[in-house]
């Protein structure tokens, strides 16, 4: 009976080790699934498009409200049954996040409020070039737990920049991305380096100016650039900033200069989208090319 009993004991001992054993197995396999946030939380723009980039929709709660907007974002019809959220401290704790996603810009208030509370707020700067696409998609996947998901997107993104990049020497054409009553941005910014990587010179540089600022219409008219996009004519209703366009010099400017349409969600925000901006100027320069080699000829 004594020998029995010992068996009995070791079968059992044995049985409680290969159960712990096959625990921490299978819970090392489940343990970081488990402990991706499941209720995620964007009150920017921005951080919206690069979440649905990573992220499946049974993680999101809610994105902000400009998501709807076409001007904005590109999401559209992706954010369909999702709470479109303000921004405000009050709605973000009522639907109970376990990581919220901001700007550097915008509902300052708010964060403060939920990173005073104890709330997990991550905050992805504006991206300035397409480096920083890729090291904020790096981040987010690092706060969601989807850094797999981001390796892979961000290889594909990366090639198709190496494609897309433009490498022949040689005087670069000038770029404007013409905005409502003057305003454009300066050599720091995203629309700037896509500019470049596609082969032109941005204004900004041409101008010496970094961050944004009005371009006069004089000024404009003096440089005679080769390629425009004159963005959204914010014209409905009739607006005072959209006057400019209605100007016979800048009409005459317009005719003569070639003209290319690039959505402004797609680069508004920096996001893998942003290489469809690319795209397109990078078919205009190679048309602009092709042209100034038949007036060669």
């Amino acid at each position: 009976m004594p020998v029995v009993g010992n068996r009995q004991r070791i079968s059992r001992r044995t049985l409680a080790r290969c159960c712990a054993w096959l625990f921490l197995l299978f819970g090392a396999a489940t343990a970081p699934a488990a402990d991706k946030p499941q209720r995620i939380v964007s009150i920017n723009v921005c951080t919206d498009q690069l979440l649905l980039t990573l992220v499946e929709r049974e993680r999101i709660v809610s994105l902000s409200h400009l998501t709807a907007d076409p001007y904005s974002s590109w999401v559209g019809s992706e954010a369909d049954g999702l709470y479109a959220n303000r921004g405000t401290a009050e709605e973000v704790i009522a639907l109970d996040p376990d990581l919220v996603l901001a700007a550097p810009f915008g509902f300052r208030p708010t964060v403060a409020i939920l990173k005073r509370l104890g709330y997990s707020v991550v905050e992805l700067p504006m991206a300035t070039s397409l480096d920083d696409i890729a090291a904020n998609l790096r981040a987010l996947a690092d706060a969601v737990g989807e850094q797999a998901r981001a390796n892979t997107v961000i290889a594909k993104f990366d090639a198709e920049i190496e494609h897309q990049a433009y490498r022949d020497a040689g005087p670069r054409p000038l770029f404007v991305s013409y905005e409502a009553d003057g305003w454009m941005t300066g050599s720091d910014s995203l629309v700037a380096d896509v500019a470049r990587t596609a082969g032109f010179e941005p204004l900004g540089e041409r101008l010496g100016f970094s961050g944004g600022r009005r371009v006069s219409l004089e000024e404009l008219l003096l440089l005679e650039p080769q390629l425009m996009d004159l963005g959204h004519p914010w014209d409905e209703p009739p607006a005072l900033v959209s006057e400019t366009m209605r100007h016979p010099a800048m009409r005459a400017l317009i005719e003569r200069t070639t003209l290319i349409e690039v959505p402004d969600p797609l680069w508004i925000c920096g996001s893998v989208r942003t290489l469809e901006a690319l795209a397109i100027l990078r078919r205009a320069r190679d048309d602009l090319g092709t042209a100034q080699g038949r007036l060669s000829d």
